[in-house]
Formats: C-alpha cells, sequence, structure tokens
C-alpha cells in the first residue's frame, strides 16, 4: 500500500499548500488514474481531496477523509492517523504541538494550530462507550458503523495564518 504523507506547513501527498488550482488539478489527475478503481464511486479520488485557496487563487487548506485508508496509509510522523483511534492520536499529536483547548467543537474537532493540522469526526465514541447499555441495545450492524466514531474520519492541515472556525 502507498504512503500519503500528511505535511502540515507543507501538503499532503502530491498537493501542496501555496499551489495553483490548475497545479492541483494535475495532482488529482495522476493519483486518479493511478488509484481509481472500477469499484469506486465516479470521481472517488478527485471527491476525496477538500482543497480550498486563498484570495490569490493558492491553495490553504486540504482535507482527506478516512475512506483514503483503503487505498493508502495515510502518515503523520509515521502515526497513521486513519488507524489510530482518536484519543490516542490526539494524545500522541499533543506531545509534538498543543491542540486548541477553546475550539469550541471540542472533542469532534481538534486542532493543532502551531502546526497546521486539524482533525475530524462527525461523533464522539469512548471505549467506555462500548461497555454501555445504549450502545450494547444497538443493532450489530449499526454498532459497527457507530465503532467508526472511535477513530476520525477527516485529517486537514492549514495555513497556520488563517482563521479555521469562520471558513467556508
Amino acid at each position: 500500500m502507498d504512503v500519503l504523507l500528511i505535511e502540515p506547513g507543507r501538503g499532503i501527498g502530491e498537493i501542496k499548500l501555496g499551489m495553483t488550482k490548475e497545479e492541483v488539478n494535475e495532482c488529482i489527475e495522476r493519483y486518479a488514474a493511478k488509484y481509481q478503481k472500477p469499484y469506486h464511486m465516479d470521481n472517488f479520488i478527485k471527491d476525496s481531496f477538500k482543497v480550498k485557496y486563498d484570495l490569490e487563487g493558492k491553495v490553504n487548506f486540504i482535507e482527506i477523509p478516512s475512506e483514503l485508508k483503503d487505498t493508502f496509509q495515510c502518515l503523520f510522523m509515521n502515526i497513521d492517523v486513519f488507524n489510530t483511534k482518536a484519543d490516542e492520536l490526539v494524545r500522541r499529536i499533543d506531545e509534538i504541538s498543543p491542540y486548541d483547548r477553546n475550539n469550541p467543537e471540542m472533542d469532534s474537532c481538534f486542532t493543532f494550530p502551531e502546526i497546521g493540522l486539524g482533525l475530524w469526526r462527525p461523533d464522539v465514541l469512548t471505549e467506555e462507550d462500548l461497555e454501555k447499555e445504549w450502545f450494547k441495545e444497538l443493532k450489530p450492524s449499526i454498532q459497527e458503523d457507530t465503532m467508526k466514531n472511535l477513530y476520525f474520519k477527516t485529517v486537514f492541515i492549514f495555513h497556520t495564518n488563517i482563521e479555521l472556525y469562520n471558513q467556508n
């Protein structure tokens, strides 16, 4: 399995902060040519890279979803971000750079503003929740789906000089 490097302040894989839309499209086309599979939904690779641009048309935000973990090993400093449980991942990255303890979305979204890295999941689930009655009463298929929230759904990088909470 190929590695997709998550490098805060630099980029994710071939897509780098500061690139133009045309440069990003070229990177995505290369990824799609190599990694788009017949069983993927149309434009799976293209749609997996969420890229935002500043007023000058340069990349200032890149986000990828956990669905890419079936195609790539998504690594930040040799940590597999989509196969490391959320609590452990936050703890390990917090040792490298502290997360924003004032984030209004605490628990579902962690940002590490000094390095320009963020992690998001739609709902919070902990190991302790797995032992609670409400979880045990769920149908097995729903339990399986709910357990995805032990991990983060997306990872993103951003220029450290942008305000994330007001970004569209």
